[in-house]
């Protein structure tokens, strides 16, 4: 009896063994199954390589400052009479050479053709006289009287053909045409203002630089500007 016993607990142990092999089997099967269907491992990251160079760092400063159109001009009319007709919209773009306004003519027409007909007369009083003063049948008085008429009459026509012209009223240059401040049918005088016209297309950024950064800028210098009312945006130019 007493050899048996060493003989159950040898069987209990080798049965102990048994166990323990075969948990630790079924446990290392579950292991295996949860990673089979489990999320797959991350990709080993991605390295590139990039070789090192000099390269130049931009500055950047912020400072207060102001901005204005390239070109502004105030339209003025350059001779007095009523205005008949405005050829432009407000707020509009307007190209060179474009005809903004239109004064009544016919009084213009009138006074040139006034004119005209007196300097036919002088002109034709002067060639008698000058005819007659080189035969001495006329003092050299009277020959300077129908010379002086005659030059009148013809600066009278150059000023009456100009005021013809100034009748119509051109944009001097290309840009933004801003509101009139005349009506049709109104009666202006000289150096009225009728309206003002604003080149865009170029702006002038005005704004004073720290002491210390005066020696970092060059006439010339191309420069990147950004302004609060365009964020996103960058407008180049030059110093």
């Amino acid at each position: 009896m007493s050899q048996g016993l060493p003989i159950f607990r040898n069987v209990r142990a080798l049965r102990l063994v048994v166990a323990a092999v075969v948990a630790v089997g079924l446990f290392a099967g579950c292991r295996k199954k949860q990673t089979a269907g489990g999320p797959p491992p991350n990709p080993p990251t991605q390295v590139i390589a990039a070789e090192a160079k000099r390269q130049p760092i931009a500055e950047t400063l912020a400072v207060v400052g102001s901005l204005a159109a390239n070109e502004f001009i105030e339209v003025k009319s350059e001779t007095e009479g009523t205005l008949a007709e405005i050829l432009f919209q407000e707020g509009q773009p307007v190209k060179k050479g474009d005809l903004l306004f239109r004064l009544d003519e016919s009084k213009f027409l009138a006074s040139l053709a006034e004119a005209e007909a007196n300097l036919k007369l002088t002109a034709t009083t002067f060639e008698r006289n000058k005819q007659l003063y080189t035969e001495k049948l006329v003092s050299q008085q009277e020959y300077d009287q129908a010379a002086s008429l005659f030059q009148v009459n013809q600066a009278t026509v150059t000023l009456r053909k100009r005021q013809l012209q100034d009748t119509r009223i051109y944009a001097p240059f290309a840009g933004i045409a801003g509101a009139r401040s005349i009506s049709a049918g109104q009666v202006i005088t000289k150096d009225t203002t009728l309206t003002w016209i604003v080149d865009l297309e170029i702006v002038k950024a005005e704004f004073n630089v720290p002491e210390r950064f005066i020696g970092e800028v060059k006439l010339g210098q191309a420069i990147e500007l950004q302004v609060a009312a365009f964020p996103k945006e960058k407008f180049k130019g030059e110093v």
